[in-house]
């Protein structure tokens, strides 16, 4: 059932799981995938706020598509990512109970910048696959920073998670990709288990994404390693466009 004690008709079904599958595969090789998803949440009657939660089951469900499909070829980040994966976790967390506490605001053209810089660097950063010299202080703050804004609202924060793997370990893109997907698997099993306990994940719905999240996660998983850096690259560049239009000129 959706959160209006309605359960779901074949339309909605399938628009929930088409949309799950396109922001799945967006997500895996960019960013972005919770601003169509949302929006669908809510049309098929779920508040704000547990769509919001609820879409953390999809999150978490094309995170382990996604870590299953590059490990199957073989992509697996190393253990020096393990400091931030913590890192970021801890701010999940906070950013989680944050969220439980404090009405979200809709600061859609600060994202827009974020995003933008967020892309640029990842587009441009280091891309021979040399890891960085982050300290342990600034992996701390980054990660910390990142993993809350997941928490709270997780829209637009794989730009930011790229952006961080890449100043931090200067890793190619599709290795970044891929410790992007880890750090979120884990990071959002935290989430999950905040709002769970809050009783404020509608389950029908979030299994229906989850399930097109999965699809899209895997496929894009497998595609971007078999096309590379450049493909990577090309279908960044699109997501962040159409992310910051939306942002910028559609409050």
């Amino acid at each position: 059932m959706s959160a209006s004690g309605e359960i779901l008709s074949w339309s909605q079904f399938l628009i929930v799981y088409l949309t799950g599958t396109l922001a799945g595969f967006i997500n895996v090789v960019g960013g972005g995938g919770s601003i169509l998803t949302l929006p669908v949440l809510m049309w098929i009657g779920l508040p704000s706020s547990v769509a919001n939660a609820t879409n953390r089951i999809a999150i978490l469900s094309e995170s382990i598509a996604g870590a299953v499909g590059f490990s199957s070829k073989g992509i697996r980040p190393g253990r020096t990512v393990i400091p931030a994966i913590i890192f970021a976790s801890t701010g999940s967390i906070l950013g989680s109970l944050f969220v439980l506490s404090v009405q979200t605001e809709r600061l859609n053209r600060v994202i827009a910048i974020l995003l933008l810089l967020a892309a640029f660097i990842t587009l441009f950063g280091p891309t021979k696959g040399k890891v960085g010299k982050g300290s342990l202080l600034s992996t701390a703050v980054i990660f910390l920073a990142v993993g809350f804004y997941g928490g709270f609202i997780q829209a637009g924060v794989g730009f930011l998670l790229m952006a961080a793997i890449t100043f931090v370990f200067g890793f190619n893109l599709v290795i970044t990709n891929a410790t992007k997907i880890m750090t979120v698997l884990v990071y959002t099993s935290f989430s999950v288990i905040v709002f769970a306990s809050r009783g404020m994940i509608d389950w029908i719905p979030g299994l229906v994404l989850s399930l097109g999240n999965m699809t899209g996660a895997f496929l894009a998983a497998r595609l971007s390693v078999r096309k590379g850096v450049k493909f990577t690259r090309w279908i960044l560049v699109v997501v962040v466009l159409i992310n910051a239009i939306k942002y910028l000129l559609f409050d």
